[in-house]
């Protein structure tokens, strides 16, 4: 490095710490004239480090006063949290409004009318309907412990039974959702539908699965009405 770019280095951080020091002198200055700054905006206080007694000295007022403070930074966390989801449980409605006023103009109720009004409402890259008689035996094996306990299935599919549902609209390291189709509780599953994504955390088994419930039975409302 040569003197002159050292030179002009120094310059410029001589002139940030001036900077800085100046900025600092306006903010006391400021403070000065306006003493009632902190009552006016008590707010203000939750994001000040304010000194602490001397070592080795605890002062209890000053780590109950902190402890109050952290607690009060996670209720903050949480309320966040609480609206984030209350934010996407109303979208949710809104998708199962559309989607139910969807299927109650359709006027030919058939499994492939259905996967179009799946995919025109939900953010699926494919979507298959298939009557349970219809799913070929080995892969009606390959699901049958699901199909024991039909719960909405989230995450990775067998080979054999991407490929039946989707052939080759889904890649291998998409991801999948399988949803049992019964005209009533108790009664017999009589279709399935899978929804697939490209992305492999598109359906993941940590999700919740009570909004592809609401699909599925949606779905065998609208099939029961088409088999009447």
């Amino acid at each position: 490095m040569s003197e002159n770019v050292a030179f002009e280095l120094a310059d410029k951080d001589a002139e940030s710490i001036g900077g800085d020091a100046n900025a600092t002198e306006g903010v006391i200055d400021y403070l000065r004239q306006h003493p009632e700054l902190l009552l006016e905006h008590p707010e203000l206080l939750d994001h000040l480090e304010l000194p602490g007694p001397p070592e080795p000295s605890a002062s209890l007022h000053h780590w109950q006063l902190r402890r109050w403070r952290n607690q009060a930074h996670s209720h903050r966390r949480s309320l966040d949290h609480l609206h984030q989801v209350a934010a996407e449980n109303a979208r949710a409605d809104r998708l199962l409004h559309r989607f139910c006023e969807d299927l109650l103009t359709a006027t030919n109720r058939a499994p492939a009318t259905l996967e179009q009004r799946i995919e025109a409402n939900f953010e699926v890259d494919a979507c298959r309907v298939k009557r349970l008689e219809d799913i070929d035996p080995a892969n009606r094996k390959a699901l049958q412990g699901w199909l024991d306990n039909p719960l909405p299935h989230c995450g990775r599919i067998q080979d054999s039974v991407r490929d039946e549902f989707f052939g080759d609209s889904l890649p291998q390291t998409g991801s999948a959702a399988l949803i049992a189709v019964r005209p009533r509780k108790g009664e017999a599953i009589t279709h399935v539908i899978a929804l697939g994504r490209h992305q492999p955390e598109g359906f993941n088994p940590a999700q919740g699965t009570h909004f592809l419930e609401q699909i599925g039975e949606l779905a065998a409302a609208y099939l029961t009405t088409a088999a009447d």
